[in-house]
């Protein structure tokens, strides 16, 4: 069973917040959703929430950071399996079930991407990114177990590698291969990581233009006999 954490400070991706959760391809799954702002709408948000099966929404202050958000939303969940959702990413309905491959198959307690879809808006051109972290942030998935020793350090920036640095310490990570997860750049202004675009995708290999990059990244997942192609 897998508890989905997201946190926002951004009403518009209000929707992408709700398709990535509802269309994952996986039944014992709850949604917990963590409204970082005091501008934001709540109620319209729990408006929404309730058109969908076993989703929470709360709100935080301002004052409180993304590291204080994701804490509190994994305070918040039931079950075992933790999954970090980045509000303006793509997740396509194979990515929870790729990764309970791994929980299932090699007894995980972390589990996330290293190699990304890339994708930038501005140009309509996919690429995939490697990255210098053992995994990359939008992809972490944990068991409870390693919250019990390690949370997210109390910063807007760096708190997945926070996480991630004191983690590798005392746990062993698994990758899965890149499908089935995109980064989204649209502008530089609209993300956390403050890196231009044009430098970001001089890290991307295999780059091509599309308007449709979902049938190029999906995986279906379906058997055991799928956890052979995970790298």
């Amino acid at each position: 069973m897998v508890s989905i954490v997201t946190c926002t400070n951004r009403n518009k991706q209000m929707n992408n917040v709700f398709h990535n959760y509802a269309h994952q391809k996986w039944e014992k799954k709850e949604l917990i959703v963590v409204l970082n702002g005091d501008d934001m709408n709540v109620e319209k948000w729990k408006k929404r929430a309730r058109q969908l099966p076993h989703v929470k929404v709360y709100q935080l202050p301002s004052q409180k950071t993304l590291g204080e958000c994701l804490n509190f939303a994994v305070t918040k969940s039931t079950y075992d399996i933790i999954a970090k959702f980045d509000d303006d990413d793509y997740y396509s309905p194979y990515y929870i079930p790729q990764a309970m491959s791994v929980f299932q198959g090699k007894k995980a307690d972390i589990v996330g991407k290293k190699r990304v879809f890339t994708y930038f808006q501005q140009y309509q051109k996919l690429g995939i990114r490697k990255s210098p972290l053992p995994i990359v942030g939008p992809t972490i998935m944990f068991r409870k177990k390693v919250f019990n020793q390690v949370q997210f350090p109390k910063r807007n920036e760096g708190e997945d590698y926070g996480f991630l640095y004191k983690a590798a310490k005392r746990f062993k990570i698994h990758t899965t291969n890149s499908s089935n997860f995109v980064y989204i750049r649209s502008t530089e202004t609209s993300h956390t990581w403050q890196i231009s675009n044009e430098k970001l995708m001089k890290r991307c290999s295999n780059l091509k233009k599309t308007n449709n990059y979902i049938p190029l990244v999906t995986q279906s997942i379906q058997t055991n006999k799928d956890i052979s192609s995970i790298e």
